[in-house]
């Protein structure tokens, strides 16, 4: 009996301390993962032979500010001999004269460089705002994912143009709005596609929200599409999305009323609004009812208010010149908005359910 017990107590303690160690590991591992993920930064430097950035990942400390170490491995320069800092060192005092602060304030990231940044030439000044943004997004997507975006201002004094900043920015309507002449940057970390960027290091641009006439021509069908030659700007992008409707991407099950000949004179955001030019083609060359037309016409206002987050309102001209009526569409002249009652039923449907838990109805 004693022998039986000791014996049993033996391998229970052998099990006991084979746990523990196992348990050990295990919590080894999973620190030693979360500290890779979140400890580590894209730093972006550029190459000024190549004019692209590229990036350098670097190991962040485990203690003190990530900001702070983010911008010191910024200074330091890259690890790679191919490339070169992003500080341009030949144009001005870089890197300890640049920076005044770099703080978090609510979901903004703030940036204040000192006016030096003026006295280089446009090229750098494009690449340096750049690297600056990628990095700061490398680091927040990790260790602060409440910052979603980042503005970038020149001042001599960064505790002055922060109150004015918050003026700005809490202002009530009827206030007077002060000026921020030296925001040189305001926007979300969204620039994935910036064409300074080496293009390894360019993902592909999905549009999610391609509203396409159904080939029975009586709704609005939605189609994705994938491009990585896409332009990062805006404007560029809607440009881009327009060439697609027309004739660049034909997907099964639509129809495309869109005369092939027309062509995008212009396109302009203007706050919310965005303004597209059309040759008169679009107009001229269209073949069939007001039907047709309006979901023709709600393909194009569906698709640019959906994929895009600026303009909710899209204004059509056609040689630069607003009509009234377009084939027997009336108040042509006139902004239009998002119109989602147009979709299909199916598709209607598939919007209203949250991603992945809809199933096509038999």
């Amino acid at each position: 009996m004693v022998k039986w017990f000791m014996t049993g107590n033996r391998w229970f303690l052998t099990a006991v301390g084979i746990g523990v160690i196992a348990l050990a590991a295990l919590l080894f591992f999973l620190v030693s993962c979360r500290g890779s993920n979140e400890n580590i930064a894209y730093v972006y430097h550029f190459n000024p032979s190549a004019q692209r950035l590229e990036a350098e990942v670097r190991q962040m400390p485990a203690e003190g500010s990530l900001i702070e170490a983010t911008v010191r491995f910024m200074h330091s320069g890259p690890v790679s001999g191919a490339l070169i800092s992003t500080w341009p060192y030949e144009f001005a005092p870089y890197p300890e004269d640049l920076f005044l602060a770099i703080m978090p304030e609510g979901s903004m990231l703030l940036a204040f460089i000192k006016p030096v940044f003026y006295e280089i030439p446009p090229l750098a000044q494009s690449l340096f705002k750049g690297a600056l943004v990628h990095t700061m997004e490398s680091l927040v997507e990790r260790a602060f994912p409440h910052i979603t975006e980042i503005k970038i201002l020149v001042t001599d004094n960064h505790h002055h143009a922060f109150d004015i900043l918050m003026l700005s920015l809490t202002a009530e309507e009827g206030d007077e709005i002060p000026d921020v002449p030296w925001l040189i940057y305001d926007g979300t970390f969204s620039i994935s596609n910036d064409p300074s960027l080496s293009r390894a290091l360019i993902t592909p641009l999905t549009f999610n929200n391609l509203h396409f006439v159904d080939e029975t021509g009586t709704g609005l069908i939605v189609k994705t599409h994938e491009s990585d030659e896409v332009d990062f700007h805006t404007e560029e992008r809607i440009r881009y999305a327009l060439l697609l409707l027309i004739n660049d991407f034909r997907p099964e099950g639509a129809m495309f009323p869109i005369p092939t000949e027309t062509a995008i004179h212009d396109v302009i955001l203007d706050q919310n609004d965005i303004f597209i030019n059309f040759s008169a083609d679009f107009m001229s060359r269209f073949v069939g009812g007001r039907n047709l037309a309006e979901l023709m016409i709600y393909s194009i206002v569906n698709t640019l208010t959906i994929e895009f987050t600026a303009p909710h309102r899209v204004h059509f001209l056609i040689d630069e010149q607003q009509y009234e009526s377009f084939h027997g569409v009336e108040y042509f002249d006139q902004p239009f908005e998002r119109d989602d009652t147009f979709l299909l039923s199916y598709i209607q449907e598939r919007e209203q359910q949250p991603w992945g838990e809809w199933e096509p109805q038999e």
